[in-house]
């Protein structure tokens, strides 16, 4: 029997794509939890989003490496306990789609049409890494819709642009677009090993299954968004005299991407607290969840 069982096992994991069940698994456990899926349409864009709770809202913006559930999903289901909580897919990114010119501003106006939609009218924010400049857009052009501000291994306005040039470098790359747009399973698990402080091996065929999920579309659209980022910080810093919110930036402590002295340069010029997330790199809401998720919970929680 248990022969059999082990059979029936290895032909279902061998004729299904491992990614999708994943992704479908944590749809389910989500609403469950009555977080669910929704999309908002307009004449530009084509939102996918995930929303559950009540209470004071929560955005919750992603990064390049995936979309809202994959990043976001533990932290969903658990702050729809108190909160109501947004999570959108970035435009070009996950299910979301646009017809507006890839960039910063286009991101910025697609979530506040989202969040007018849902007649929100003020709410806390957390972006990591692209999220995190996708953030500073937010905060920037609307400073009183945001309560809090969360900056997760995000440089944000004050990064120097120039430690590209040695990330390049030292990834043997010749632009940031070829770390950061994937364009094969290889490369996403080149990326996976940068992100990640630690190391998962996984199979050819999982990544495989990843990649085409999560990365095989609107190559051109993310790249244009990296390369269109430089000009629009510079945009961000010549707005002196700018006044916060009241903001935390956390960061991990193995984050090989950007590094810690970027993140504590952001803080200082945010007046922010600093934040630690050990044992972490890129991604330390994943990797280092319930650490990561009792000093958010703290931050949101402190009046």
């Amino acid at each position: 029997m248990k022969l059999a069982a082990a059979i029936i096992m290895l032909v279902f994991i061998s004729s299904c794509n491992l990614a999708v069940w994943n992704q479908n698994r944590m749809t389910k456990k989500m609403d469950r939890n009555e977080v669910h899926e929704a999309f908002y349409k307009n004449e530009e864009h084509a939102i996918h989003y995930f929303e559950g709770g009540a209470g004071e809202t929560v955005l919750l913006i992603h990064g390049f490496g995936g979309d809202a559930q994959i990043t976001w999903h533990k932290t969903m289901i658990d702050l729809s306990e108190d909160y109501h909580v947004i999570a959108p897919d970035l435009l070009w990114f996950g299910q979301s789609k646009s017809i507006a010119k890839p960039n910063l501003d286009a991101q910025v106006d697609a979530i506040m049409d989202l969040l007018k939609d849902r007649k929100v009218d003020k709410a806390a924010i957390a972006g990591i890494s692209y999220g995190g400049f996708v953030t500073s857009g937010l905060v920037y052009k609307y400073p009183k819709f945001f309560t809090k501000v969360c900056m997760i291994d995000s440089p944000g306005v004050t990064y120097n642009v120039s430690l590209l040039d040695s990330l390049c470098a030292k990834q043997k790359v010749a632009s940031v677009d070829e770390i950061f747009v994937v364009k094969n399973a290889d490369q996403l698990k080149d990326l996976y090993d940068l992100a990640f402080f630690k190391k998962t091996h996984l199979p050819k065929g999982i990544m495989k299954d990843a990649y085409e999920l999560y990365f095989d579309e609107n190559h051109l659209e993310l790249t244009a968004l990296l390369h269109t980022l430089k000009k629009e910080q510079s945009k961000f810093l010549s707005a002196t005299g700018f006044v916060f919110p009241p903001t935390t930036v956390f960061w991990g402590d193995n984050d090989v991407i950007f590094p810690i002295s970027e993140g504590q340069k952001l803080a200082k010029f945010m007046n922010a607290d600093f934040k630690l997330i050990e044992k972490s790199g890129h991604a330390p809401n994943i990797e280092n969840y319930k650490d990561f998720q009792a000093k958010f919970r703290n931050f949101l929680e402190t009046k």
